[in-house]
């Protein structure tokens, strides 16, 4: 039998599929917009208009320049947020966090070891990576957990998180019923 939580304790709930689902459309819209300015103050900076021609043709070597900025600066962002505040710039509207399976916020290694590189890899096969990013999402419908595969290979999970507030670097503790102890969740 488990102890009785104190009465001064707070309680996340995990994220609702639809609080997911809002966050990565929102991140999807979101992302793309913020790094529109950095990149076209950048073109000129990186000198990618010299590998336009006339005919508005992007060579090759500039659109690799130009993958590889995006990738840094999406690195830069995601990792900053996710690692001081458990959030991408969607979930932080939503009201969600991600948090490890011990409650703990992540590292920056297991934020880019474990979340995002393994299924960038991956989604670049022919075909496979179509059918392990598809599967990728499709995991979150199994289980009381709600996770895909990212979350389990990360060993994460996504839970209600009130505005303004922040997982303390002392965690949260998981409960067994889909509840999440936040007897550590401080302000932001």
């Amino acid at each position: 039998m488990q102890p009785e939580p104190s009465s001064s304790r707070q309680y996340v709930e995990l994220a609702t599929l639809a609080q997911r689902f809002q966050a990565a459309i929102l991140d999807k819209v979101i992302f793309p917009t913020v790094m529109l300015v950095p990149f076209i103050l950048g073109f000129d900076l990186l000198n990618l208009s010299a590998g336009i021609d006339e005919n508005f043709t992007i060579s090759f070597a500039t659109q690799v320049k130009v993958s590889l900025l995006e990738i840094l600066l999406f690195m830069a962002l995601n990792s900053y947020l996710l690692k001081e505040y458990g959030q991408t710039l969607g979930k932080r509207i939503v009201g969600i966090a991600v948090v490890g399976e011990n409650g703990q916020r992540l590292s920056l290694q297991d934020i880019i070891l474990k979340r995002y590189l393994p299924f960038w890899v991956v989604a670049y096969l022919p075909f496979f990576g179509f059918v392990i990013t598809i599967s990728n999402f499709l995991a979150i419908f199994r289980g009381d957990q709600r996770r895909c595969l990212h979350d389990d290979l990360a060993k994460t999970l996504v839970v209600k998180m009130p505005r303004g507030r922040k997982i303390a670097s002392s965690g949260v503790h998981v409960g067994s019923d889909g509840k999440t102890e936040a007897s550590d969740v401080m302000d932001a």
